[in-house]
């Protein structure tokens, strides 16, 4: 049976840092962001650490599959840190980074990584080329380890988010008749989605070079002291994808503000991702259009208008982006 005392996960977390670890806890302040996974800073006799438990109703943990999912991104951040690369050491026992408590419930131990979040669209230059050479690092890394076939990061599927015209056309119908009482406001960005979606070539759903991605590097992601990076966070969705996902959704999560993507930002990110990686002139454009043709679907749907605050903001990513776009070659097509 799942436990959902506060109390009680804290007692049986208690119990098993002091058997796996011996760690004695002193204290644990819940961190509540996020949805549904409980998260904490525990204070010990060693240290701080950080323990996320997997709630049942957000992952499928009971799922061996799904399971083995989050286990092999967990053990490519391990990679990662073990590279050198800023985030968090996920604490393995027997090999493996989840771990499960009496009541059954999973749960990952890392170490905590100092540092404060930015809001988003407010990272700026200095913190974005930061943010460019940690994620050309992270990359790096990983196909390094992929080319020495490394367990994690040997290849398990074909990558993920693929594009597809007839896909995209066939969810925007959906949307579109789910929308029929929709306000202006919400029809009026899914005709703009669609005038895109018609718009696109052949050669926007070629697929992009496919690798480790983290899938998920947005400002609440991302730890800073000063303008310095401290840490990259949540690993969980780490995926065979394609990497320029990741830029696409890091400089609009960090450059767009108040619905103008700026440019001085991106230029910074790409100069600190070419300092480790190449990133062939335009490549970043190409990231944000195609990060744009995969979440558009997640977040402009008819229902958007209720949303909380961070999905909110995806939404205005998605929506100013496709204001812009026919000047988005005009204005960044140099990069």
């Amino acid at each position: 049976m799942q436990l959902t005392s506060e109390d009680q996960l804290v007692a049986e977390i208690a119990v098993w840092l002091k058997k796996h670890l011996s760690a004695k806890m002193l204290s644990a302040k819940r961190v509540r962001r996020g949805l549904m996974n409980e998260k904490w800073i525990i204070e010990t006799n060693m240290g701080r650490l950080f323990v996320k438990t997997y709630h049942p109703g957000r992952y499928r943990m009971h799922d061996p599959e799904f399971r083995n999912k989050i286990e092999n991104a967990l053990q490519l951040q391990l990679l990662f840190y073990q590279s050198g690369g800023p985030c968090p050491e996920p604490l393995s026992l027997e090999g493996r980074c989840i771990h499960i408590l009496p009541c059954g419930r999973y749960m990952t131990v890392m170490t905590y990584c100092p540092g404060t979040m930015v809001p988003a669209g407010m990272i700026g230059e200095f913190r974005m080329h930061a943010l460019g050479r940690a994620i050309a690092d992270m990359h790096a890394a990983w196909d390094s380890a992929a080319a020495l076939r490394l367990g994690a990061a040997v290849p398990q599927e074909e990558p993920l988010w693929r594009l597809s015209r007839e896909e995209m056309n066939r969810t925007w119908e959906e949307n579109w008749d789910a929308a029929t009482d929709s306000s202006e406001r919400v029809r009026s960005a899914l005709q703009l989605q669609k005038a895109i979606i018609d718009s696109l070539g052949d050669d926007d759903f070629s697929p992009l070079a496919a690798g480790w991605t983290h899938l998920d590097l947005w400002a609440d992601n991302l730890l800073f002291e000063g303008d310095a990076l401290t840490a990259i966070v949540d690993f969980d969705r780490v995926r065979y994808s394609f990497p320029a996902l990741d830029l696409g959704r890091a400089v609009l999560s960090g450059a767009l503000n108040k619905s103008e993507l700026h440019k001085d930002a991106l230029i910074a990110f790409a100069e600190g991702y070419r300092s480790v990686l190449q990133l062939p002139t335009g490549s970043l454009l190409r990231a944000i259009k195609y990060v744009w043709c995969v979440e558009s679907f997640w977040w402009i749907l008819p229902s958007f208008e209720s949303f909380s605050v961070a999905p909110a903001r995806f939404v205005e990513e998605m929506i100013d982006t496709a204001k812009q776009w026919e000047q988005l070659d005009t204005l960044f097509g140099d990069i």
